[in-house]
């Protein structure tokens, strides 16, 4: 994955992000949604050949866009972790159950 922000101006970014799609950048928008600090977030894929996204982010006035960025991509990275422990959990558990 490669990311160049294409513009930063008061409350809102822009961040193309090449080398990823709709699998990362659609819960990634969902988390920002979120969160309080977001007016909005989206992302748009100029051409459906390439794996080429522009990330859009507006956060209310007087906050930073990049660390309400940080924030949510922290958030997120936090729920995918409980998610894999949940999972390996589980599996052991289904994988012990049908040994026995």
């Amino acid at each position: 994955m490669e990311l160049e922000v294409m513009s930063v101006s008061g409350n809102e970014i822009r961040i193309l992000v090449r080398g990823e799609t709709h699998t990362l950048l659609n819960p990634l928008v969902e988390e920002l949604n979120s969160l309080e600090e977001v007016e909005f977030a989206g992302y748009d894929v100029p051409h459906p050949l390439k794996e080429e996204s522009v990330l859009f982010l507006r956060v209310r006035e007087g906050l930073n866009p990049r660390e309400v960025l940080r924030k949510g991509i922290e958030s997120l990275l936090s729920k995918f972790e409980s998610i894999e422990r949940s999972f390996i959990e589980q599996l052991s558990n289904l994988l012990q159950s049908s040994s026995s």
